[in-house]
């Protein structure tokens, strides 16, 4: 499991208060990583019109783990339509007067980029057919007017060429240009002129299920291709094994360049600070069974993240005979019809993986259709309406085993409901500390504003001679509103403190976190911290626009404060 680690130092401003044994402050590491002991289940209803339903409650949901019936203990409503911007309130205070040789001046709070959608082109199987078409499509959706606020990128399997989120549509166009299939043409190529002919699907039947009617489809095809002799039937069995087996190993290879491809996208837009979506392009590829764990954990790092994954079948309406043309270098005709039933299972097959992506995040797998245009708008589309349930599975067992997840309403005719199809349990116990450190991190990179603590944001910066800007952010907290717990003679309370910037394409720059631990005596509470106390980080900066985000989490009463501020550094 790969661990983002993130060091940081600051300092801390205590307003009628000095450092003293009833407050203490703590560097300490960020260390995200995700637990499992919560299971989220994003659903997706609609009704019989394909209109997303908004307005259900935790009460109308039954959830099953493996057939047993679970308690729904956390629920949320995610409501995508954007709302009317609140009126903009007083400018804040300056925390520290300007010093000569300076200019200080307020944060400008306008133009937050909240959205961000990445293109993954699955160049390791898409024909020249399917990139010519969708990547023109993806280029119309690129240049259709957007919110000023929306950054894009266009990543590849093959991990090239590759464009970080942008707003310069100049560059996205760019990286689409350079997009090829040359290594899935060879692939497709080697396959197709093969004696005899393989597919990775049929490679799997013969290698790893040692089915009958394959290998002996394969053997006839040897036979042909080699103009063997029926003597000589061993040999072709020989061909049909070692063909076999060389697809697996190619395929099996391309289909893990793929799902590393969709981690890196998924790991690079849990780092985006708004609303994240991945446009996954392919026509579609075989996941063998050793593999549905790392498909199935896609999926959760993308629920996790907030992140809505939409698939487009690359292949659009293509047909469904399954019949090879009979021009074809090495097509046996004897064979045509009996291989033509395997191929349309494959082709179904290998959609299983876009629709596992897109059904278990709340995304759309749009198939079946030429209309590219269409299909690129409501994959990049995030749904409606999006309902997350959260469970802790009663009696789980940490053994790493698979479990089926159904979701239904109790009164729900004529309603679809999309839902991811399960998980795999966890094999060791999540810590708490590492359960906060994931809420943090989650609050971190969302967009959203949260005010369950009494806690505010102010920014502001410091305009230097030589052209460069000290950036200060001040997290101010009323102290004596927070849930204390009382041991020995002393109130006892926790603050962690995390302020990052981010540049104006969503890229994450740097970053404080501090960890306040107040033991007050009752008489510092009552008289001493009544103005609270203001934790304040600094970072020097070049000219431009950045984001920076706050999250405070108390220790007592676990809730959380998260605000957002745009500055502009002229």
């Amino acid at each position: 499991m790969k661990l983002l680690t993130i060091f940081f130092f600051c300092t801390l401003a205590l307003p009628l208060l000095g450092q003293n044994a009833e407050i203490n402050t703590k560097e300490a590491p960020v260390i995200f990583k995700s637990g499992v002991n919560m299971v989220p289940v994003p659903v997706v209803v609609r009704d019989g019109k394909g209109r997303a339903v908004g307005n259900l409650g935790i009460e109308d949901f039954q959830l099953f783990d493996n057939g047993k019936p679970q308690m729904i203990s956390k629920f949320t409503v995610e409501k995508l339509v954007k709302e009317p911007p609140a009126p903009s309130g007083a400018r804040s205070q300056p925390v520290n007067p300007a010093t000569s040789g300076g200019t200080l001046a307020d944060a400008n709070t306008d133009g937050i980029p909240d959205r961000f959608v990445a293109y993954l082109f699955d160049d390791l199987h898409m024909s020249p057919a399917d990139l010519v078409y969708t990547r023109d499509a993806a280029k119309r959706q690129l240049d259709s007017p957007t919110h000023a606020s929306e950054r894009a990128a266009v990543y590849t399997t093959s991990g090239l060429p590759m464009q970080d989120f942008t707003a310069d549509k100049e560059k996205l166009h760019s990286a689409l240009a350079a997009i090829g299939t040359g290594r899935a043409a060879a692939t497709k190529s080697q396959m197709q002129l093969g004696c005899p002919p393989m597919t990775h699907y049929m490679g799997d039947l013969i290698h790893n299920k040692s089915q009958t009617q394959p290998l002996n489809l394969a053997v006839a095809d040897a036979m042909k291709c080699a103009n063997l002799t029926p003597d000589m039937r061993e040999v072709a069995v020989g061909m049909a094994r070692r063909a076999a087996q060389q697809a697996v190993l190619s395929g099996d290879r391309d289909t893990v360049a793929s799902i590393d491809a969709m981690r890196s996208v998924i790991a690079k837009l849990a780092s985006m600070p708004g609303q994240r979506t991945i446009v996954f392009v392919s026509p579609g590829f075989l996941v063998l069974e050793e593999y549905l764990d790392q498909q199935t954990g896609l999926i959760e790092r993308a629920i996790r993240s907030n992140i809505v994954i939409g698939a487009l079948d690359a292949r659009g309406l293509y047909t469904s005979t399954g019949m090879p043309d009979a021009s074809e270098a090495n097509v046996n005709t004897a064979t045509m019809t009996e291989e033509a039933t395997f191929k349309r299972t494959e082709m179904t097959v290998q959609s299983d993986v876009m629709a596992s992506l897109a059904e278990g995040t709340g995304g759309t797998f749009y198939h079946g259709t030429n209309d590219y245009d269409e299909g690129i708008a409501r994959t990049a589309a995030a749904p409606d309406v999006l309902y997350v349930l959260g469970f802790s599975p009663l009696d789980l067992k940490l053994d790493g085993k698979y479990h089926n997840l159904k979701v239904t309403l109790k009164a729900g005719r004529g309603m679809d409901l999309q839902v991811r199809k399960g998980y795999y349990a966890p094999r060791y116990a999540a810590d708490p500390a590492e359960k906060a450190k994931q809420e943090i991190e989650e609050a971190f990179f969302s967009r959203a504003e949260v005010h369950d603590l009494p806690a505010i944001l102010q920014t502001q910066y410091f305009k230097t001679d030589n052209g460069d800007a000290t950036l200060s952010a001040v997290a101010k907290v009323d102290v004596k509103k927070l849930q204390f717990r009382k041991a020995d003679d002393r109130n006892v309370e926790n603050l962690t403190v995390l302020t990052g910037l981010f540049d104006n394409d969503g890229n994450y720059v740097s970053g404080i976190q501090k960890v306040v631990e107040m033991k007050l005596l009752d008489e510092t509470l009552e008289k001493r911290v009544g103005a609270g106390i203001a934790v304040k980080s600094s970072f020097t900066v070049h000219p431009g626009r950045y984001v920076v985000r706050m999250v405070v989490r108390d220790s007592e009463g676990q809730l959380m404060t998260e605000q957002s501020s745009m500055v502009e550094i002229p």
